[in-house]
């Protein structure tokens, strides 16, 4: 899915809107995936920070990257909504898929 560019882009420092889409998919999905796991609170905590630590890898960023990225983008909402919008049609399009398969 691809994020239209409105206006000036962000400082080299933050994460584009299209590394923040692909970013924030893959981490709602790790999420729901703990929730459906249905752990313990404790546990869910140490299993979604594994898959964390694995998405900020499989991205090259850190967290203070990621933070650093999504301060910007709140202090932006309008591109905050385009990447939210954009995850969200992301993830819909994957679940309708899943769905058909079966």
């Amino acid at each position: 899915m691809v994020v239209s560019c409105s206006g000036d882009n962000p400082p080299e420092s933050v994460m584009s809107e299209e590394e923040m889409v692909s970013y924030l998919i893959e981490l709602h999905i790790a999420e729901a995936s703990v929730q459906n796991i249905r752990l313990q609170a404790d546990s869910a905590k140490v299993v979604f920070s594994a898959e964390e630590k694995y998405l900020l890898k499989k991205h090259h960023i850190n967290d203070s990257i990621f933070i650093h990225s999504y301060n910007y983008y709140i202090e932006h909402p309008e591109k905050l909504e385009e990447i939210y919008s954009a995850v969200v049609d992301s993830i819909s399009l994957k679940e309708s898929l899943l769905k058909d398969r079966k």
